[in-house]
């Protein structure tokens, strides 16, 4: 049972390090000039998502999970035409949303290794705890960020953070992967 959970840890975390990366890269890159753009494309890609989820419901049996599906749809929605109004809550907002996950990254992270990694016998799982423990940190930095102000260092700020974040999971996938046994086949013979 704790290897099918490692298994599935993995697959999840390799999903997590492509956006990560992708994410980080994307906004250290990306040139403060175009931040209106890139909350507008949010608020239509939001709009879009709303429009599929009513539709789903439509379509649906209209059970408990549909209602909560339309709920969820409903709220994108009108998040979307806030991201079409209000012109600086893409950046207020990516802020908060980059600070509140690198923080439930972090928990998780210390949560899977001391559950997982220690108990799996891996040598430096200890490591990855004080890893874990920065990423929470990092996380609260974002919270109270001092350099609010300059949209510049938010974005690199931000995202430094989830490279990071991409850093450790790709560190505690090294942890997670199984090792191949060479002397497995010796002790059959």
């Amino acid at each position: 049972m704790l290897f099918s959970t490692l298994d599935t840890l993995k697959r999840k975390m390799v999903m997590g390090i492509i956006f990560f990366l992708f994410m980080g890269l994307t906004l250290v890159i990306i040139p403060v000039s175009s931040i209106p753009i890139l909350g507008k494309a949010c608020g239509f890609c939001l709009l879009c998502l709303s429009i599929l989820k009513v539709f789903d419901f439509v379509s649906s049996k209209k059970g408990l999970a549909h209602y909560i599906g339309l709920t969820v749809g409903l709220f994108t929605g009108v998040a979307g035409i806030a991201f079409f109004t209000f012109e600086g809550l893409f950046m207020g907002l990516l802020n908060w949303l980059t600070g509140t996950l690198p923080i439930l990254l972090g928990a998780v992270s210390l949560y899977y290794a001391l559950t997982y990694l220690r108990r799996s016998g891996r040598k430096g799982w200890w490591v990855f705890v004080i890893l874990s423990c920065l990423l929470l940190a990092f996380g609260t930095v974002l919270f109270v960020n001092p350099w609010a102000y300059d949209e510049r260092s938010v974005l690199w700020i931000i995202g430094g953070t989830l490279f990071y974040s991409a850093v450790v999971y790709i560190i505690c996938l090294f942890w997670i992967w199984p090792f191949q046994q060479k002397n497995m086949g010796e002790e059959e013979k």
